[in-house]
């Protein structure tokens, strides 16, 4: 047995690093999570870019702010507001480019530079400054008193959207019907997906969050896998410590069980590619010991062939019903 192991367990390792090296090198999330509210935006409705987004969310949540609409202070004059007393302003930055001739020192407009030919525009210097703006959110107006309509649409949750493209997968769609998992799975509108070994729950986005169908049903899988390690089930070290090595293990023997339950479900038999970095990680310890893969496919299999008999399939027509229906 041992000898098999050995012999054959270089040409599976070597299947595998070969698949893993196929993925894409960068992350990205599978599922789509509009801000409840949608993105940081001016009164007008123009949404601010680069690192403010990122600012103006942060400073929202910190301040409890109940939508991220923003405006100057002589933006709030002229709409006829007025700023809170004691509120504090939060600088939106941006850059500015100025162009300049190097002998003359004259500065023209953009839109004049690119004009120039390829020659005249090396007589140029493009000078960036940094130049930025103080806003308030619109909670630290007194809109809400004077503009209660107004304001009551700008603060309305934004329309949740149905991204999906209408891939179904039956046997996982009545699993969830029927509550038929062996724990709780709980869909919501949310950013994250995961399960919690302490409420022994798993939490998933919905499937309209997910542009592809196939992705929220591995996605659930994955999360599915990793229940199946519950002490009450096939009792796995589940490594609740991020970045430990039994959490580097348990996430690689669920990425493996969901990509093989894919398989059986013909939705992909693969491993997801928004975990390539993370798998990408394996290859030294792959490549290091080639029988390591087999402890993890143990339990990949285990973990699988739990999912596999929880889920109901419609049974074969007998021959006399094949019959009468061909009749």
């Amino acid at each position: 047995m041992n000898k098999t192991i050995e012999m054959i367990a270089p040409r599976l390792t070597e299947l595998m690093i070969r698949k893993i090296e196929t993925l894409r090198e960068e992350w990205h999330q599978p599922w789509i999570a509009d801000l409840e509210h949608g993105l940081p935006r001016n009164l007008r409705g123009t949404p601010y870019r680069a690192g403010n987004v990122l600012m103006l969310h942060f400073l929202r949540e910190i301040a409890g702010f109940r939508t991220p609409v923003f405006l100057t202070f002589r933006q709030a004059q002229a709409e006829g507001l007025h700023v809170r007393k004691g509120s504090e302003s939060f600088p939106v930055y941006f850059w500015k480019v100025y162009i300049r001739h190097r002998q003359t020192r004259r500065k023209i407009e953009p839109a004049e530079y690119y004009r120039l030919s390829e020659a005249q525009r090396r007589e140029y210097d493009l000078l960036p400054v940094i130049r930025y703006y103080p806003v308030f959110n619109i909670d630290q107006t007194d809109m809400p008193e004077v503009q209660p309509e107004r304001y009551a649409a700008l603060t309305a949750p934004a329309r949740v959207r149905d991204y999906s493209d209408g891939v179904a997968c039956p046997p996982l769609d009545r699993m969830l019907e029927h509550r038929a998992w062996h724990c709780p799975i709980h869909l919501r509108y949310s950013e994250c997906a995961a399960y919690s070994p302490t409420a022994d729950r798993i939490v998933c986005p919905e499937k309209r969050q997910f542009p592809q169908g196939a992705a929220f049903y591995t996605t659930l899988l994955h999360e599915m896998s990793h229940s199946t390690g519950h002490p009450a089930r096939l009792n796995r070290p589940l490594g609740n410590e991020y970045g430990s090595a039994e959490y580097a293990r348990e996430e690689l023997v669920a990425e493996l069980t969901a990509a093989l339950c894919g398989a059986l479900l013909g939705l992909s038999a693969a491993p997801r590619e928004e975990n390539a970095a993370y798998l990408k990680g394996w290859l030294e310890k792959l490549r290091a010991e080639p029988t390591y893969l087999f402890d993890i496919l143990v339990d990949a299999n285990k973990a699988a062939r739990m999912i596999d008999e929880q889920l109901e399939r419609p049974e074969a027509p007998s021959d006399e019903e094949t019959l009468a229906q061909a009749a």
